[in-house]
């Protein structure tokens, strides 16, 4: 038979690889935990503040013997949770250090004690088999989502008004690219924080980030809004759809994600985003047509999205930036 009898067309529906990442406190093992019917398995014992199914996983043994055990099916779940792949990460070097002493009759106690970069790329195998197995998930038609902690790491761009932070995710050099490329999409949730008098105020709103810009890492293959609310009936809808499979003994034809939940309020646009963060909106688009950012006479609405991200992620900064620029001993 002609290899090309198998070609497939149209949009093939499957379950998603979702990484869901942000700051301490901000709501990332909630979010998680309102997707399709999770089950939730626990590396760093941090979800008793959350109505959910969970398994403990105290070692990285644990987090293999409860992915085979799923995948075997036979269960209601339908969206595998693993909360916080940064802590699962030192669980299975911990394993490795532990399995290399033994066969080695060493005793080495860090994964710097390899020497220089050495032992990160000695786990790179380890965080391959891991996905391999979230794969067979995969493959037993369960969404899988990976809850994990962000860092901050400084970036400098002096055609800008000065640094500002980048948000990453919070996994070892060689790790983390693994899992990045791994995944069908990656959600930055943060606080929104508004500045007045050049100080932050307020951020308790939380916004999900689903598109890469300067101050942060995110993506999607969905088409999803650039900003959203956190909010798990829009996000299943946007990221699971129709269509992909349930595991376990659930009926074949049952839709995968329930019906997006009401909003209360709209996720606000980059340019309201703006607008709640600049101190003087006319002396700020002053400032942006001095920069070439938008044309005289345009408002926020025509700031780009990257530099508008910029401003987000450091509007005091931007704020001092203006205030000199429309001071004329400053010039």
């Amino acid at each position: 038979m002609s290899l090309l009898q198998n070609i497939k067309r149209g949009v093939l529906q499957r379950p998603q690889r979702v990484i869901i990442y942000g700051p301490e406190g901000v709501g990332k093992s909630t979010l998680a935990a309102g997707l399709p019917a999770p089950v939730l398995l626990d590396t760093e014992q941090g979800s008793s503040h959350i109505d959910v199914a969970r398994l403990d996983c105290r070692s990285y043994g644990d987090v293999i013997n409860a992915i085979e055990e799923l995948t075997q099916g036979g269960h209601e779940f339908r969206t595998v949770i693993i909360d916080s792949i940064d802590w699962c990460e030192r669980l299975f070097v911990n394993a490795f250090i532990r399995e290399h002493n033994k066969r080695a009759n060493a005793s080495l106690k860090s994964i710097e004690d390899f020497g220089y970069g050495k032992g990160y790329k000695m786990i790179e195998p380890v965080a391959m088999d891991l996905l391999s197995r979230l794969n067979a998930l995969m493959s037993a038609g369960m969404n899988v989502v990976l809850v994990g902690h962000s860092r901050r790491v400084k970036f400098e761009m002096p055609e800008t008004a000065g640094a500002y932070d980048k948000h990453e995710l919070n996994l070892s050099k060689f790790v983390a690219p693994l899992v990045k490329e791994w995944a069908d999409a990656m959600l930055f949730c943060n606080f929104v924080v508004t500045v007045q008098d050049g100080k932050g105020h307020g951020g308790n709103q939380r916004m999900v980030y689903t598109s890469p810009s300067a101050p942060w890492e995110a993506k999607n293959r969905h088409g999803m809004p650039a900003v959203m609310a956190m909010d798990a009936g829009e996000i299943s809808r946007l990221l699971f759809g129709a269509g992909c499979r349930p595991s376990g003994n659930a009926p074949a034809g049952e839709k995968q994600a329930p019906p997006p939940a009401q909003q209360e309020k709209p996720a606000p646009s980059l340019a309201d985003q703006l607008a709640a963060v600049i101190n003087d909106v006319p002396g700020a688009l002053n400032f942006l047509a001095y920069k070439k950012e938008i044309q005289p006479g345009q408002g926020l609405e025509a700031v780009s999205e990257k530099f508008a991200s910029f401003i987000l992620s450091a509007p005091d900064r931007f704020n001092t930036a203006v205030l000199q620029h429309n001071t004329p001993t400053a010039r």
